[in-house]
């Protein structure tokens, strides 16, 4: 008989449940593989604040909140107070952002040589009458003074034979005399225009003046002291500050400012000019 009748299955079953009743239980727990991992309790501390998030974290606890600065008051005494200035800040000045300290103002005083641009030869020595400033020979060359604080201040140049004819004179004008080399028209000069503008003795301007006001400019020079070279700036009347030569006219020896050579002598063939660099020659 290979099953079992119907009244022996109560028996079996009645087998089984006393079996299992009698089993030990860690032959029906689950696994450990299976089991979920104990869970760790945070651990606390009077000393949980001063914590650093990654302690925290160790532990179990979340990572602490951004902390927040509050600009001192009045009402907070416990943060630190302001600093105040015992004075205003000064103005700025033009040596607020200079390395080193102002430089000093220098005078000199000599004749001005000219030579042809790119070379030592001479072409004459700088004179200035009340025609305008030319080139001439070594016995009339004007004596000149000018003071200046570096290589790119600005200054204007004094004629001393025009201050001693002014004051031989008899005061019968009262105005001033015209005793500075300079420039005189009110031409814009630049790059490919034909424009130029005569040395000459002018009434003293301010830096960066426009010719407008004056009819010329006289603070338009600066001094390289290794070289003792003159350099010419000037301002044309819309206040824009072009490349500026020297030049000299070869018809009659006039100084002349210019921004092209060359395209003044397309426009004026018959009336050439040269390019100078002024040196000055200490007396």
């Amino acid at each position: 008989m290979l099953f079992p009748s119907l009244t022996s299955i109560p028996v079996l079953l009645l087998s089984l449940f006393l079996l299992v009743a009698h089993s030990p239980a860690s032959a029906l727990s689950i696994p450990p593989s299976l089991k979920s991992p104990p869970r760790v309790k945070p651990l606390r501390g009077p000393d949980q604040d001063l914590w650093t998030n990654a302690q925290r974290l160790a532990v179990g606890l979340p990572p602490r909140a951004p902390r927040t600065f509050k600009r001192a008051t009045s009402t907070n005494p416990l943060e630190p107070a302001q600093v105040k200035r015992s004075a205003p800040s000064p103005s700025a000045s033009p040596f607020a952002y200079a390395k080193t300290r102002p430089a000093v103002e220098t005078a000199y005083s000599g004749r001005i040589v000219a030579r042809y641009a790119g070379s030592e030869i001479p072409a004459g020595i700088v004179r200035a009458s009340s025609s305008g400033v030319s080139l001439g020979g070594d016995e009339d060359g004007a004596h000149v003074a000018f003071t200046t604080s570096g290589s790119r201040a600005l200054f204007s140049i004094s004629n001393l034979d025009s201050v001693v004819t002014a004051k031989s004179e008899t005061a019968a004008s009262t105005q001033a005399p015209a005793a500075f080399i300079g420039a005189s028209g009110t031409s814009p000069l630049g790059a490919d225009s034909p424009n130029a503008v005569v040395l000459a003795n002018v009434q003293q301007t301010t830096a960066h003046a426009r010719p407008a006001t004056a009819g010329g400019e006289s603070t338009i020079w600066t001094f390289d002291a290794p070289t003792q070279s003159l350099v010419a700036h000037w301002v044309n009347p819309d206040g824009s500050h072009p490349r500026t030569r020297v030049a000299v006219r070869a018809r009659d020896g006039v100084l002349v400012l210019t921004g092209d050579v060359g395209a003044y002598n397309e426009a004026h063939p018959g009336e050439p000019i040269y390019e100078v660099t002024l040196h000055l020659e200490s007396t």
